[in-house]
């Protein structure tokens, strides 16, 4: 089937030159480090989108009530854009500046450790103990602890729960084995964690299977940070955004989004070994050709080599997503296994929660 027309295409210029392939995926912005100014002029045929910061940032703003998204590299882009009207409404929401791949640009920047939170690159769920799977009780568990410099956790201590006692080893056992990102400049830093216990997630926990996975089968690798977002097509309804391997491994993508329509308030899920995609850089040489998948997943023998990954959610809402590569048997069966328990359930259940690996989000 033909793809719609879409109201906006994305076509990034600095000063009038097109910016090189190599440049739409340096900038990461699921990784935001500062804040910026932006301006934003609406034209009859384009919308010009400049910033004070020559870093890769990301701007999100409104034309006559729809909702755009700019990523803009060298302080200016450029979209074309057919107005129905003279003199849009312009309204700028917000710019932000994204971590940059380039030679020195801001993937590392010195600000990005005091602002952004330490989030752990892998993250264990803690087991739901057996007494309380079989009353059906609920609680919670807040842990603290301490980040060593090398990225481990030490000190883990229980500072309140309900019911007592009952949770607290089981989110002392998940914490302590969670993982950071080493920094020696860091010093031990200090963090808090509230663990919840509901029986929704009992009951995901509790599918076939998944209480005999062996512990080394969710310590896997996905390739999370070389998946960036390219092309953004506006509907008005629905916005459908377009994702690229940065990096030179083939890599199958798992995602979440949430729905539209009658799935509006949910979470709905998809992958590439359900498309029977392998996502590889555009312009890659065997984009259009075919291998075989493997004996992991028997109904889904074959893979076709992509340079795009479409996600369709609502404007100004959230996806997640899990990159794993062809080989990693660990990622793919804990990616498959977190798009089974997401697929369907309420947007307002956690993505984290329901993954045993890192998840990566955008918006």
């Amino acid at each position: 089937m033909a793809r719609m027309t879409p109201l906006v295409i994305t076509a990034a210029m600095i000063a009038g030159t097109p910016v090189s392939v190599w440049a739409q995926w340096r900038c990461d912005c699921t990784m935001i480090v500062g804040s910026c100014s932006a301006e934003v002029t609406a034209e009859a045929s384009w919308i010009d989108v400049t910033t004070d910061s020559l870093q890769c940032a990301r701007v999100d703003y409104f034309v006559d009530g729809l909702p755009f998204v700019t990523t803009v590299v060298e302080g200016q882009s450029r979209l074309d854009w057919m107005s129905p009207r003279e003199n849009p409404d312009v309204r700028i929401q917000s710019c932000q500046i994204c971590a940059d791949n380039a030679p020195g640009g801001s993937a590392e920047p010195a600000i990005a450790e005091e602002e952004t939170p330490l989030e752990p690159l892998l993250r264990w769920d803690p087991a739901y103990p057996t007494p309380a799977q079989r009353n059906g009780t609920e609680g919670f568990v807040i842990v603290e602890f301490d980040v060593t410099p090398e990225g481990g956790v030490e000190n883990a201590a229980v500072v309140d729960s309900a019911p007592d006692d009952l949770f607290d080893q089981a989110a002392l056992a998940a914490v302590s084995r969670w993982r950071y990102a080493d920094n020696e400049q860091r010093g031990a830093t200090r963090l808090t964690e509230r663990f919840e216990f509901s029986l929704d997630d009992m009951l995901w926990q509790l599918q076939p299977g998944a209480a005999e996975r062996e512990p080394e089968a969710a310590v896997s690798a996905p390739r999370n940070q070389c998946v960036r977002e390219d092309v953004v097509y506006n509907f008005g309804e629905m916005i459908e955004a377009g994702l690229i391997n940065a990096c030179a491994e083939p890599l199958l993508i798992y995602e979440c989004a949430e729905g539209i329509g009658r799935q509006t308030g949910r979470w709905v899920c998809n992958d590439s070994e359900r498309l029977q995609t392998l996502l590889v850089r555009p312009g890659d040489e065997r984009i259009g050709t075919t291998i075989q998948n493997g004996a992991q997943v028997a109904s889904v023998r074959w893979l076709t080599f992509s340079d795009n990954f479409f996600v369709a959610r609502p404007p100004n809402s959230q996806y997640w997503w899990i990159a794993c590569t062809q080989s990693d048997s660990a990622c793919r069966d804990n990616a498959q296994m977190w798009v089974r328990s997401m697929d369907r359930q309420p947007a307002s259940v956690d993505p984290r929660g329901r993954a045993s690996i890192t998840v990566a989000r955008s918006y």
